[in-house]
C-alpha cells in the first residue's frame, strides 16, 4: 500500500534527523568512523531524494483531488446560478399571468376585492404606502433619517503601524497565500 503524505512527510522528517546525526560524524578523528558516516550519508541521502519525490508526487496527487473538488463547486455554482435565473424568470412569469389575471376579474366583476373560484380563493387587502418621487432630495430634517457605520480603515492603520506607530488591538500580520494552477 502507498505510504501517506503524513507519513512521508515523517519520514522525511526522520531522514533528516539521521542525516545531521551521521554528519557528525564526519569531523571524527577516526578515518574508520568518516568512512562510516560518508557511506551512511550516501544511502541517507540517496532514501530523502527518493523520499522526496515520493513526496512531490503525492501532493501532486493531492492538487489533482482538490483541483477536482474546486472544478465540482465550479460547476455546481453555475448550476446554482442558472436555477436562479430560471426560477427569476418563473417568478416574473407567474406574476404577469396573476396581474392579467386578475385586471380580467375586474373588468368583469369591478366591485369585488375577492373571488372565490372553484379550487381557488384571490383575496385582496388595502395597503397604505408612502411613494417618494426620484427628484425629492431636500426633505426635511423631521422626515430623514441618518444612518452611522463606522469600519475600520486597514490601509491607514497599516501604513500607522508601518512607521512605527502603536494601536491598541492592532498589528502587522504576514500571511502567506497559496493558489493551486
Amino acid at each position: 500500500m502507498p505510504a501517506t503524505l503524513y507519513a512521508l512527510t515523517g519520514d522525511a522528517l526522520r531522514l533528516q534527523q539521521q542525516i545531521d546525526e551521521a554528519a557528525q560524524d564526519l569531523f571524527s578523528d577516526d578515518p574508520d568512523v568518516v568512512a562510516q558516516a560518508t557511506a551512511t550519508l550516501e544511502g541517507l541521502i540517496s532514501a530523502e531524494a527518493d523520499n522526496k519525490q515520493a513526496i512531490l508526487a503525492k501532493a501532486d496527487a493531492w492538487c489533482w483531488v482538490i483541483d477536482s473538488l474546486r472544478a465540482r463547486r465550479d460547476a455546481r455554482k453555475a448550476r446554482a446560478d442558472a436555477l436562479r435565473e430560471l426560477a427569476a424568470a418563473d417568478e416574473q412569469q407567474a406574476d404577469a399571468l396573476q396581474d392579467r389575471l386578475i385586471q380580467a376579474l375586474q373588468k368583469a366583476i369591478p366591485d369585488e376585492t375577492s373571488y372565490q373560484l372553484p379550487e381557488h380563493k384571490i383575496t385582496s387587502r388595502k395597503v397604505t404606502a408612502v411613494d417618494l418621487a426620484a427628484e425629492v432630495a431636500d426633505l426635511p430634517e423631521q422626515f430623514q433619517r441618518v444612518k452611522t457605520v463606522y469600519s475600520a480603515d486597514k490601509t491607514a492603520i497599516a501604513a500607522a503601524l508601518k512607521q512605527g506607530q502603536q494601536i491598541d488591538g492592532c498589528s502587522l500580520v504576514e500571511r502567506r497565500s497559496w493558489s493551486i494552477k
